[in-house]
């Protein structure tokens, strides 16, 4: 027994060592041929002489290259210009390849993350690693995590990154998605899901019915001006919504491990209330701006864990603090029975959130006065920079919008109105829409201005904006069809006429 477990002991050391050098090997290869494909690409090696247009396609055509290999050289090459801390850590061998690969393919998803990770910052700070090490940009310190940390802190460092940085255009871009939404279901990797598949016959009625019942189709009287009704599939979307967020809040819906289909959300109550704590709330375990956080401590289908970071207290646990009771949503709905708060919104009572004017995790109360019911999207905008909203009688609010930082401003403001904070630049909801009114923001249902479309989401947009426009014109071509028919199958009427 004793020998075999010296033989055993030897063998085990033998094969560590053996592996230990071949990754090192293979470490000190791939450096070498990282190094050899920028130089390439700088001289257009592999378009000029060898005919492929594609980094990776050449590696893997003419070198024979495993693919996912090819894809993480070419990917770091491509990118060496606007990395070359990142690269230079690749290509010195003090990074792995795929650790390099998958920093600068994060980095380069947005012009925000490209410019900060280049953005030196006010004083250097410490490698977490090696404090003798000085970081002097963020490129410096993610490349010291894709040097000797694990990947799923490196992904967790860019994770949170990338929360820093969302804020305003993380809540615009939960705007854009709105006006995409279609009932499909499979994530795409954009924010996005998709549903396909088919139903058994009952399950299908079942469901039908239920979008019909929640959702009804719309009546002549909503067409727009073009004779085009409300899409439907849209409607469909946000009614499979209400059904979700309802029945994941009520008391009677199937729990797992305790716990109905909510998300939660764990975040500090000094940093949900915007103050710089350089602490992160996190939704379902994954870094969340503050911004957004703020807006999902309002829905219903969320419960916000709020904790007091110095002492560890648990400041609210739950509904019971931020949301209306059932009286008190009873109350709102009979005052405001015309449905969202917002100015020409035809979003039914049915669909609509209660927002507190005074945010709850600033104290305000949850009581009728410091309540307002707007629709899933309209909260979101309220939420959006610059926008302020005061209760001016029962279900009647004067929503407005200024140029400039309103931060602080509304407990400046009183009952004479939001003129009160002395600002030149305010403007209605009202206001906002006329300004807007030839640059097609009412294309959707939603009602997102094109000036607020999101970069990444744009072509999404534009293409579903020429679907409807065409299906506008079509309409206006019909309805010129049909006075014609009418026009010269009556002429005596038109004579009189």
């Amino acid at each position: 027994m004793a020998t075999d477990t010296v033989t055993r002991t030897e063998k085990s050391t033998a094969i560590h060592t053996l592996l230990d050098d071949a990754a090192t090997a293979i470490n000190d290869f791939h450096a070498r041929v990282l190094a050899a494909v920028i130089e390439a690409q700088a001289w257009k090696i592999h378009r000029d002489v060898d005919g492929y247009s594609g980094l990776r396609d050449w590696l893997c055509a003419k070198f024979d290259f495993h693919t996912r290999t090819a894809a993480d050289i070419a990917a770091i090459a491509r990118l060496s210009r606007k990395f070359q801390i990142l690269s230079g850590a690749a290509t010195s061998g003090a990074a792995r390849i795929d650790q390099v690969a998958f920093a600068v393919r994060q980095l380069d998803r947005t012009p925000a993350m490209r410019l900060f990770a280049r953005t030196p910052f006010r004083v250097p700070v410490a490698s977490p690693f090696d404090p003798s090490v000085s970081c002097e940009t963020p490129e410096h310190l993610i490349a010291q995590y894709c040097a000797h940390a694990p990947f799923k802190d490196l992904q967790r460092h860019l994770d949170e990154l990338a929360a820093h940085l969302a804020e305003e255009t993380e809540l615009l871009e939960t705007l854009g998605e709105q006006s995409l939404q279609w009932i499909e279901l499979v994530e795409q990797g954009n924010g996005m899901w998709s549903l396909s598949g088919e139903l058994a016959d009952e399950t299908g009625r079942l469901l039908d019915k239920y979008l019909k019942t929640a959702c009804p189709p719309p009546r002549q009287e909503e067409q727009d001006s073009e004779d085009v009704l409300p899409a439907k599939a849209n409607r469909d979307a946000e009614a499979l919504h209400q059904l979700l967020s309802g029945y994941g809040t009520s008391p009677e819906a199937t729990t797992r491990h305790g716990h109905t289909a909510t998300l939660d959300l764990a975040v500090d109550i000094e940093t949900l209330q915007g103050k710089d704590t350089d602490r992160l709330p996190m939704l379902e375990g994954k870094p969340v701006s503050v911004a957004q956080a703020r807006l999902l401590a309002c829905e219903a289908g969320v419960i916000p864990s709020v904790f007091n970071y110095a002492t560890g207290e648990a400041i609210e646990l739950g509904r019971a603090l931020r949301l209306p009771n059932t009286a008190l949503r009873r109350k709102l709905e009979l005052e405001q029975q015309g449905g969202c708060a917002w100015y020409g919104c035809n979003r039914p009572i049915a669909w609509t959130e209660a927002h507190h004017i005074t945010h709850w995790a600033d104290g305000g109360d949850t009581t009728a006065d410091n309540l307002i019911l707007l629709c899933r999207f309209h909260h979101g905008r309220i939420h959006t920079q610059g926008w302020t909203v005061e209760k001016t009688g029962p279900g009647q609010a004067l929503i407005t919008h200024h140029d400039h930082d309103t931060t602080g401003t509304a407990a400046k403001q009183g009952a004479t109105g939001q003129t009160d904070c002395g600002c030149e630049d305010w403007r209605t909801d009202h206001d906002i829409d006329a300004e807007n009114q030839d640059s097609d923001w009412d294309v959707f249902p939603t009602g997102l201005y094109r000036t607020e479309w999101p970069p990444t989401m744009k072509p999404d947009l534009d293409a579903r904006a020429e679907a409807i426009s065409r299906e506008r014109a079509h309409a206006a071509l019909k309805k010129a069809k049909a006075r014609c028919r009418e026009r010269f199958a009556n002429p005596a009427a038109e004579k009189q006429g």
